[in-house]
């Protein structure tokens, strides 16, 4: 039935927490990456609380080669977040932890953003999200944290950092056309009262750090009925273990 849903299978898993702690935290990797992150953060990192990892549909760059076919950018990139996500509110979950690290940093925006707004409900409604299940997810994440782990901002920015590589192009050329550019759509969570830890690595060798000022303004903004916390961090770049990020967490009492 998932798999007819959402069109492939994210094969979702729970990775059970070490302590008594009853918080739950799904987990959203990055461009070309897959679930493994979770256990990073399970092992790694102070987060406490069980993990709900998933595959976004792209996460095997192998079966995802032609750039006009992927996911990204597209409603098919956030449903599979927001069924997980409205799995969670059917189990009698009333706190919901939301992570996200680079593309799934700005997928996990979206999604939000699809919550906020009626602009996705006739493919909501297509999972059984409607009204009353958009404010009960609504209400889970605000009741718990979200983090923003070096989100990706917008293409437009990679492809200013790397140059006109053509499936760049395509895809950033998605974003623009479905109005998906997190640095764009952020504004659309007007109203929501997140408790979020963003973070930034300075010398971003992949997304590059030129609207990171921009991006942090606009979040701030929209968010401005909620906490918005600013991490940046020198721990070598994009890919590494972001310790500047769990100490910032730490000081927050996570």
């Amino acid at each position: 039935m998932l798999i007819k849903k959402l069109g492939y299978d994210p094969a979702i898993e729970v990775i059970p927490c070490r302590t008594r702690s009853r918080d739950v935290t799904i987990c959203c990797h990055g461009y070309g990456g897959n679930k493994t992150i979770a256990r990073n953060i399970a092992y790694r990192t102070p987060l406490s609380g069980h993990l709900i990892t998933f595959n976004f549909p792209d996460h095997d760059p192998t079966q995802s080669t032609d750039p006009h076919t992927v996911a990204f950018g597209s409603i098919r990139e956030i449903l599979p977040l927001l069924y997980i996500i409205k799995l969670a509110i059917d189990s009698g979950l009333k706190k919901i932890n939301l992570y996200g690290f680079s593309a799934g940093g700005g997928a996990l925006i979206n999604a939000l953003v699809a919550l906020n707004t009626n602009r996705w409900d006739s493919d909501l409604l297509k999972l059984n999200i409607g009204a009353q299940e958009k404010k009960a997810m609504i209400q889970a994440i605000e009741n718990g944290n979200v983090i923003l782990d070096c989100p990706l901002k917008s293409f437009q920015e990679i492809l200013d950092l790397k140059g006109s590589v053509y499936n760049l192009q395509v895809i950033a050329q998605k974003y623009k056309q479905n109005d998906m550019q997190p640095i764009d759509s952020v504004s659309r969570l007007a109203g929501m009262r997140l408790n979020i830890l963003l973070h930034f690595q300075h010398n971003d060798e992949i997304l590059s750090n030129r609207d990171d000022e921009l991006f942090i303004r606009r979040l701030k903004q929209a968010n401005k009925n909620g906490k918005t916390r600013v991490a940046m961090g020198s721990d070598g770049g994009h890919n590494v273990y972001q310790a500047s990020l769990w100490k910032a967490y730490r000081s927050l009492g996570g």
